[in-house]
């Protein structure tokens, strides 16, 4: 837990470009960067026991009759999948994106990036490295993070660069409108950062994620010497300008616990983002907008497993191999409820909690709604099934209030997925089946409330499917879905 901490600051140009004629750069595996430091979730050493498990959740087909029953299901009121991309078993897909009311549509994997003027009913490619120069760093490589800010009507675009040869990371934040991006994808305005503008000139960077309040955008990424989270904020109204913009930053060694955690998303007035300090104590640390500090505090929640996370496919592959060491137990979903409590999601291990605990059969994702003016736990939830796993989750919040989750799925007769719900159904939902089983699942997916219906959500996603002939590759086939209500 800290104090009130000063936050540092910053500033840097906004550059200009169009045209996206600059040579493509052949992709380059790269090693997964520097050697990025594992920290277990210790045990706690007072277990707190799950006073009585969720109902187990369902996962059913779109079209579908609800499995259990419910008058009013979730439905996929649009399926768009991008053009599919042939890949190792091992590579991460990293589906971001963002849509907007005038049906732009942006969606993100690792490597490339697709816009849609039709509400996903047909896709252009975007190559970063024809967009933008390759001046930062060792060049892009290779995660992006899409959101829309519909306040300043930006489009806000992450982008991760290799480090340089004296091993600092660096990133590229870039904007345009939605009108902009419609009738020319390769016109931005972008900013560069390093991670010496953050106190750690010899460090990488990796893992990154963007939210926004009605004053900041926010930006997060894990900072590998500092062994923590980096918090940084820059004004809505400087990236709407495209000009300089202020920047103001967290110290990424006071947040050790929140290694690998994502932002909570949708929050009106402050930054939050939410780490552990132990398998039953969450540490939430907040930046509001009205200061220039930021502070944490802790809450205990039920003793949740934190053994080894698998689950095998009916092909023998374990798509949460690579969850195990990175981003493990992370706190990848957050999202603000009108009330201003906080609902966050993470992904379990089976087992025990407690010694007298409910066994989980298989890794499962989390679920805690916190009151954070009573540092409080509201509620509990769990999401889990007998028969396969459930991990990876995500959260975002309609106009109804209802939160939407988007998380993989899989098991020993059904290949690693995608799947999206609303909580509290304890039924999340497919369309198109993966025929393979990868070996490296996420490392993260993306829900949104969607901009056209805002009782509706957008989901980011994929499935998998089999490459003839070549059992060490599969095509990944990224995903835009509308989802929510039958009634919505």
């Amino acid at each position: 837990m800290i104090r009130s901490q000063r936050l540092g600051s910053g500033q840097v140009k906004g550059i200009r470009v169009q045209g996206g004629r600059l040579p493509p750069v052949p992709k380059a595996h790269h090693a997964d960067r520097q050697p990025r430091p594992h920290f277990p979730v210790k045990a706690t050493s007072k277990p707190r026991k799950l006073k009585e498990p969720s109902p187990g959740a369902q996962v059913g087909r779109a079209g579908d009759p609800d499995p259990r029953g419910n008058p009013d299901p979730v439905t996929f009121h649009a399926y768009h999948a991008g053009t599919s991309l042939t890949k190792s078993l091992t590579n991460a897909a990293d589906m971001s994106g963002a849509d907007t009311e005038r049906d732009v549509v942006m969606m993100s994997g690792n490597w490339y990036c697709d816009a849609s003027n039709d509400g996903g009913a047909t896709w252009k490619r975007l190559d970063p490295t024809t967009i933008f120069p390759e001046s930062l760093g060792k060049g892009f490589c290779c995660d992006q993070i899409v959101i829309y800010v519909p306040s300043i009507d930006r489009f806000v675009w992450f982008l991760q660069y290799n480090a340089d040869a004296a091993g600092q990371g660096a990133f590229r934040i870039a904007a345009a409108s939605s009108s902009s991006v419609k009738s020319d994808p390769t016109a931005w305005t972008y900013w560069d950062f390093l991670a010496g503008n953050f106190g750690y000139a010899t460090s990488d960077m990796d893992y990154p994620d963007l939210a926004f309040s009605s004053q900041y955008l926010f930006v997060s990424t894990d900072v590998f010497s500092a062994g923590g989270r980096l918090v940084l904020r820059i004004p809505l109204k400087d990236i709407a300008a495209g000009g300089s913009i202020g920047y103001g930053y967290t110290d990424a060694a006071k947040s050790k616990t929140a290694w690998g955690a994502h932002l909570v998303q949708q929050a009106r007035s402050q930054a939050v983002w939410v780490g552990h300090k132990d398998n039953s104590t969450l540490e939430v640390f907040t930046m509001p907008d009205s200061g220039n500090t930021y502070s944490s505090f802790t809450v205990s929640v039920a003793t949740w497993p934190n053994g080894t996370q698998s689950s095998k496919g009916p092909d023998g592959n374990d798509w949460l191999t690579k969850l195990n060491s990175f981003p493990n137990f992370a706190v990848t979903g957050g999202v603000e409820r009108s009330n201003g409590h906080v609902v966050l999601a993470w992904s379990a291990s089976n087992g025990k909690g407690s010694a007298s605990g409910f066994d989980f059969p298989n890794t499962h994702s989390r679920v805690a709604e916190l009151d954070l003016g009573a540092h409080s736990v509201v509620s509990e939830m769990q999401i889990w099934n007998s028969d396969y796993a459930f991990a990876y989750p995500v959260l975002a919040a309609n106009a109804k209030d209802e939160i939407g989750v988007t998380l993989g799925w899989g098991g020993k007769n059904d290949h690693a997925n995608c799947a999206m719900g609303i909580l509290g159904d304890f039924v999340v939902w497919f369309q198109n089946g993966s025929t393979r089983t990868v070996k490296r699942f996420g490392d993260y997916l993306t829900t949104r409330p969607a901009q056209r219906n805002r009782s509706l959500f957008a989901g980011f996603g994929y499935y998998v499917t089999s490459v003839t002939g070549n059992a060490s590759q599969c095509n990944y086939n990224p995903i835009y879905v509308r989802y929510g209500r039958k009634s919505a």
